[in-house]
């Protein structure tokens, strides 16, 4: 589903989609892990190279690459990395996600 919000800051409509929500979307009571995985796997199943839920940890990072150990942001000071999952798309592209605290 598409929404449209106006920006104010440049007056100008800007689009974005929103997701449906899953047993993971609020990461419940699902490790940071399983948090990861649910996301990679979402992202791989429906071509999205974005966040599709709520952050996972204090930091989340995704990437999309040929490699399952494709690039993502990381955090500018010092966490624990406590989630990375890498799913490989119908397209042969690799989705990954990884969550810091």
């Amino acid at each position: 589903r598409w929404r449209r919000f106006r920006s104010n800051t440049y007056q100008t409509y800007q689009t974005y989609q929103t997701y449906p929500t899953n047993s993971y979307s609020n990461h419940g009571s699902a490790s940071d892990q399983e948090a990861c995985q649910a996301e990679a796997e979402y992202m791989a199943a429906n071509g999205i190279a974005g966040h599709v839920w709520t952050n996972i940890g204090g930091f989340e990072g995704f990437g999309v690459g040929t490699s399952p150990t494709c690039a993502t942001c990381t955090p500018s000071y010092g966490m624990t990395l406590t989630g990375d999952a890498a799913v490989q798309g119908a397209g042969g592209l690799w989705y990954r996600v990884r969550s810091w605290r």
